[in-house]
């Protein structure tokens, strides 16, 4: 799961991919023109309750490889050479700037958050015409030499995405029929890839619901998230080494959860990816699934040997589980998470599956598999 974090200069990215992997800004800084890599944990409550609970020797949080890319270059072959780069990843990561300050420049003159957007919406849309338009004249060179029906239908295929790109829309929000996403992925469209739009506000403008609207109003279709931040004041709260201190300087700026943990799951959400659970007194972990995914693909993603195995999956789910725990009396002489369990067995809440069950988000599953 790789994702691009783009922007303009003097947005706040390098903020944002610090606060998100734990790089320091002061080496990013020193490497201004050069593409960084970085592992972000997508945070996730459940993963917290459920580790609270068990108390597993390793708790384990679903993961992003996160890579920053430079502003994009004015010139058109490096320019050309960026969007390429693009092309290599799952979904993006457009870090907006929302916050006036005097002392920090804008590229274009002036902070304007919806023209930012409409401008990068712009440019991934022209790329995907063009490489419509490479791709067209291609096969129409390769059918005077030898007709392939396949080709034909490629093309008429292509000719439809075209003004559905020439209007303004991304091919996320494309009418896909059957297959035709598919039959179209080695093309590497850059508009059918998730997106997240970061807004990096200053303490003076955040929240702002308005801009919120705006900004959602702008990006449609599967795969798109908005969300919203003050990156300068993530990063205050991020050296605040006392979590109680933590806690306390949140409260103070009516914050109940640090933004930069809702935006490690909008990219999440946007790479069109769930998370199941495996919980023991080893381990609590979150494992990722594409949304969809079956219990072999579960298994699959635990270890290929469970997968070519599988027997039937157990599966709890979170808020049954978490539920059955609230009601285990506090001077049980039994582990919370064993009695949870155990109750959950006796109401028929414990599932038994099949290969074809669809896993949702949030599942706790035990796959059961000959050795």
């Amino acid at each position: 799961m790789k994702i691009a974090l783009i922007g303009l200069p003097q947005v706040g990215k390098k903020t944002v991919f610090s606060l998100l992997t734990g790089v320091g800004v002061d080496h990013l800084l020193s490497r201004a023109t050069e593409y960084h890599v970085g592992t972000v944990k997508v945070a996730d409550q459940r993963i917290d309750k459920l580790s609270a609970m068990y108390q597993p020797k390793k708790t384990k949080y679903a993961e992003i490889e996160c890579t920053l890319a430079p502003a994009p270059p004015h010139e058109p072959k490096p320019r050309e050479q960026w969007l390429n780069k693009l092309k290599d990843m799952d979904a993006f990561c457009h870090v907006v700037r929302t916050f006036e300050d005097p002392a920090v420049f804008h590229v274009n003159g002036s902070v304007d958050p919806l023209r930012d957007i409409e401008a990068m919406n712009l440019e991934l849309a022209i790329s995907d015409l063009s490489l419509i338009e490479t791709r067209l004249n291609r096969i129409a060179q390769d059918q005077k030499r030898k007709f392939e029906q396949e080709r034909a239908d490629e093309a008429a295929l292509l000719e439809k995405l075209k003004p559905h790109l020439e209007a303004g829309k991304s091919l996320r929000e494309y009418a896909w029929h059957e297959g035709e996403e598919k039959r179209m992925r080695s093309l590497q469209f850059l508009t059918v890839k998730g997106i997240v739009t970061a807004l990096n506000c200053g303490e003076s403008n955040f929240p702002n619901p308005k801009l919120m609207e705006d900004a959602k109003a702008k990006l449609t279709g599967l795969r798109s998230e908005v969300c919203e931040l003050s990156a300068k004041t993530e990063a205050e709260v991020a050296q605040i080494e006392n979590s109680a201190e933590r806690a306390e300087f949140l409260a103070a700026l009516g914050i109940t959860e640090p933004a930069i943990n809702i935006l490690t799951r909008c990219l999440y959400k946007a790479l069109g990816y769930i998370s199941f659970f495996t919980s023991g007194e080893d381990e609590v972990r979150a494992w990722t699934i594409r949304h969809g995914g079956t219990s072999v693909d579960a298994a699959h993603a635990i270890h290929t040997d469970l997968a070519r195995g599988f027997i039937r999956a157990e599966v709890m789910k979170y808020g049954d589980l978490i539920g059955a725990a609230a009601s285990v009396p506090a001077e049980t002489s039994a582990k919370v998470w064993h009695a949870a369990e155990v109750k959950l067995k006796e109401t028929g809440k414990l599932h038994i599956k099949g290969k074809e069950y669809v896993v949702e988000d949030g599942d706790i599953i035990n796959i059961r598999h000959s050795s």
